[in-house]
């Protein structure tokens, strides 16, 4: 799969960077409102940094013991 940038004028959509492929071949096109590419960078960086913010439990409980425990000075 090639990923390529275009612009939509006049029914087609000229290619900003040369492409080898062969003629025939199936493509799919995705068009963005403007703005609409932005938004969903937006609402997923939001996502994922309220991820970060609540954390993974990952485990663990007070049956651990603290490192100060396990290494004595």
């Amino acid at each position: 799969m090639t990923k390529v940038k275009g612009i939509y004028k006049g029914n087609t959509v000229q290619l900003l960077e040369p492409v080898t492929a062969t003629n025939g071949v199936e493509v799919e096109v995705i068009f963005y409102e403007p703005g609409e590419k932005g938004q969903a960078f937006r609402n997923a960086m939001k996502q994922e940094l309220d991820r970060m913010e609540k954390g993974l439990k990952l485990g663990g409980g007070p049956y651990y013991r603290s490192r100060d425990e396990l290494h004595e000075r």
